[in-house]
């Protein structure tokens, strides 16, 4: 098979580009092919409350045959690539392997949790990246509180209702204020339980949370965690969580048992990059110039989370969805230009700010120098998403959630067993 362009990754970055790249090669006759696991892309600013429940999980993902109208979506994995010959191997859905030829390339195959050789870890932990993540740990809080109500016994009540988040990080301070918040309002149902019976544990190994947003930001965020009872506790790391007891670096925090460990300690680029034996720096990102060329090449590019790309203002651009979404774009316009439309152009965005919602209709906005917190924060942060998210449709549903959590309390069904039939006896 041979196409114009082949896309890796149906991401922010991946599928933005092949939205921007349809619109600037429409009439050309032009063959783009995306190539991701999964048949939508997840808005990941929203994960945190599809797991609070706050919005419905579907309405956190778009389709990307809904996104993507002239673009041919395969459903699989890019299993080698040989950048000198132009050509890759796709293994779709159904295990078939197909050679594919292509003229331009546009690599966007994300990240994975960055996870370090901590006993007890890889056996314990989960992660908080995808749709799936997001259901479970919804679906864990409400059975750790089901069988925490179910039980007599003080120890085993404390164990369950115990949940550590590692990593202070956007991800790590969101998930768990809103599954905090989660875990309060579903308490209404169980009178035999109280919100002493809980405890929450965030680590972090800098001595700040959210590490790049104003101090001031992240000293509210971390008042506010506090006042909720959440133990904040940083600086420190954990060195163990081998048959699910803490041990945290710091000597003055008693080992403790948690049965819910969630890892939120950071990310690093697709290993995918270095298997297809593409250059990367030391620390498996793929170098690229401003105009987001791999090697200098101009058919051959990288964005978002795999690719380290040159800021405007000096060093690397950050790795957030609202840069690998413009980088995407930037690499429609060059992939275009090489193919004959238009001129290519550089890479030059600057964040417009950052947000973070912290459940309770509280959160953190910093919008270049000015800084804003409270309820005022939360509905920028949550209209900067509205915003940003693509297709009139998907916003009205996310709108609707949204109304219907204002005015309707939290729907709090546990719902693990979706997704596993019935066997036939």
């Amino acid at each position: 098979m041979r196409v114009d362009t082949l896309i890796v990754g149906g991401g922010f970055g991946g599928a933005f580009c092949a939205r921007e790249l349809e619109r600037l090669l429409r009439g050309r006759n032009k063959r783009i092919v995306l190539v991701a696991p999964n048949n939508f892309l997840l808005f990941s600013p929203l994960l945190p409350e599809a797991a609070a429940g706050t919005l419905e999980p579907r309405h956190a993902v778009i389709p990307l045959r809904e996104l993507l109208k002239d673009t041919t979506v395969v459903i699989g994995e890019v299993v080698g690539v040989d950048p000198s010959s132009n050509s890759a191997v796709v293994r779709d859905i159904n295990g078939a392997e197909h050679d594919v030829e292509f003229e331009t390339a546009v690599l966007a195959p994300g990240s994975v949790p960055a996870v370090f050789p901590i006993p007890g870890l890889s056996e314990h932990a989960v992660a908080f990246k995808t749709l799936a993540d997001a259901i479970w740990l919804r679906n864990r809080v409400l059975h750790q509180l089901d069988a925490a109500a179910a039980t007599s016994d003080p120890d085993a009540r404390e164990r369950l209702l115990t949940f550590t988040f590692v990593g202070g990080g956007y991800a790590g301070v969101e998930a768990i204020a809103e599954l905090e918040s989660l875990a309060v309002d579903a308490l209404k149902r169980y009178p035999n339980l109280n919100p002493a019976d809980f405890r929450w544990v965030l680590v972090e190994a800098q001595d700040t949370l959210l590490h790049g947003i104003d101090p001031k930001l992240a000293r509210f965020t971390d008042r506010t965690l506090s006042k909720r009872g959440i133990e904040v506790h940083l600086g420190t790391r954990l060195e163990s969580c081998a048959d699910k007891r803490i041990h945290l670096a710091n000597q003055q925090v008693r080992p403790y048992v948690s049965e819910t460990i969630v890892w939120t300690a950071g990310q690093m680029p697709s290993p995918l990059a270095a298997d297809w034996g593409l250059p990367t720096d030391d620390r498996g990102f793929v170098p690229v110039d401003e105009r987001l060329r791999v090697e200098q090449r101009d058919d051959l590019y990288a964005v978002g989370d795999v690719a380290a790309v040159p800021d405007v203002d000096g060093g690397l651009s950050p790795n957030t969805a609202q840069h690998a979404m413009r980088q995407g774009r930037v690499a429609a316009i060059n992939v275009a230009a090489y193919l004959g439309a238009g001129d290519s152009t550089v890479f030059d965005y600057r964040s417009r700010g950052l947000a973070v919602t912290l459940g309770k209709r509280q959160g953190t906005a910093q919008v270049r120098r000015w800084t804003f917190t409270g309820p005022l924060a939360w509905w920028m942060g949550r209209s900067y998403h509205l915003l940003m998210m693509p297709g009139i449709a998907r916003k009205s549903r996310v709108l609707s959630d949204w109304t219907m959590g204002l005015l309707f309390p939290r729907d709090v069904s546990q719902l693990g067993q979706l997704g596993n039939p019935s066997p036939l006896e």
